[in-house]
């Protein structure tokens, strides 16, 4: 079973599952993307306050759900925000719940566009460093890692609830990912599990260094995995789809965006790996970090009985 098929079981309502297209497959959403047909509607009542403040208007898809838009005013631009499109898809496969997003023609005029996500609050609305959040926050510092997206705030994130009242953690919002680059933006600090970013002015994740302390890779397993799943003919296929129509250029985009993501997937899981231990070795490391209070005497007899 995929990591989005298990999302779409956690998530459980049907209507959750269609609207967030977690009954299709990646290349089944892509598709449906390039077939979106968006109509630009009166009303701004879909449009959130921050979006509204940010120039967005709102619009409908052919199904009658909303959606919110902005004008692109240049054709690299378009190009831009059809790979940060890229990067929602990559959410979708790998079971990241997140707000389908694209860019796209609308009478002729160029737009982004991001499905609105309905019934939800952000996520600065609770405490996210208590769990479930922080757990799901932490699992998504590979996402926002592996994208190069710096600029992370609690205004990328909503909250919404299925029947059950259960939480699940919405991303939205991808301007500032960057899967056109080829050289890394983001490496791992080499003495302690950490981050060294090329843009110090912006966030890579709502959580510390230390909010990661203690932690066994099984936090991070099923995401590093998930991406590392991905197929080189199928990220091929997602970046030609995403540039086909909109550069000259598009193969050759394409094959260095699948470069891109590929190496960066390679790096971020070794780094990962590199700096947290099994579940059997972390307890291990705690259960001695626990005991050393007790002084050098006790911790020699408490090494030997191991």
């Amino acid at each position: 079973m995929s990591e989005r098929e298990k999302l779409a079981g956690l998530l459980g309502d049907p209507g959750l599952i269609k609207y967030f297209y977690l009954d299709k497959s990646v290349q089944q959403v892509l598709e449906f993307l390039d077939t979106l047909q968006l109509t630009v509607t009166e009303s701004q009542d879909e449009v959130p306050f921050n979006a509204q403040v940010k120039g967005y208007q709102a619009a409908q898809d052919q199904n009658g759900d909303p959606w919110i838009i902005k004008s692109v005013l240049t054709d690299e631009e378009m190009l831009y925000q059809r790979s940060c499109m890229i990067a929602y898809l990559l959410d979708h496969e790998t079971g990241t719940l997140a707000a389908p997003t694209t860019a796209l023609l609308i009478n002729g005029k160029k737009y982004r566009a991001t499905k609105v996500v309905k019934k939800s609050v952000q996520i600065s609305s609770y405490n996210y460093l208590e769990a479930p959040f922080i757990n799901l926050l932490r699992a998504d510092l590979v996402n926002r890692w592996i994208y190069f997206d710096e600029d992370r705030n609690p205004n990328n994130y909503l909250v919404i609830t299925n029947s059950k009242n259960k939480p699940f953690l919405v991303a939205i919002d991808y301007d500032k990912a960057d899967i056109l680059a080829s050289a890394m933006k983001i490496t791992g600090m080499p003495d302690k599990f950490g981050w060294l970013r090329a843009e110090k002015t912006r966030f890579l994740t709502l959580l510390r260094p230390e909010h990661f302390e203690g932690l066994s890779i099984a936090a991070f397993d099923h995401r590093l995995t998930a991406f590392r799943s991905v197929t080189k003919d199928n990220l091929l296929f997602l970046a030609r789809g995403a540039f086909r129509s909109y550069s000259k250029d598009a193969e050759q985009i394409a094959e260095q965006v699948t470069r891109n993501i590929l190496g960066r997937c390679d790096y971020v899981d070794r780094y990962f790996r590199s700096m947290f231990m099994s579940v059997a070795e972390t307890k291990s490391v705690n259960t001695d970090t626990d005991y050393s209070a007790f002084g050098p005497s006790f911790m020699a007899m408490h090494n030997k009985k191991k």
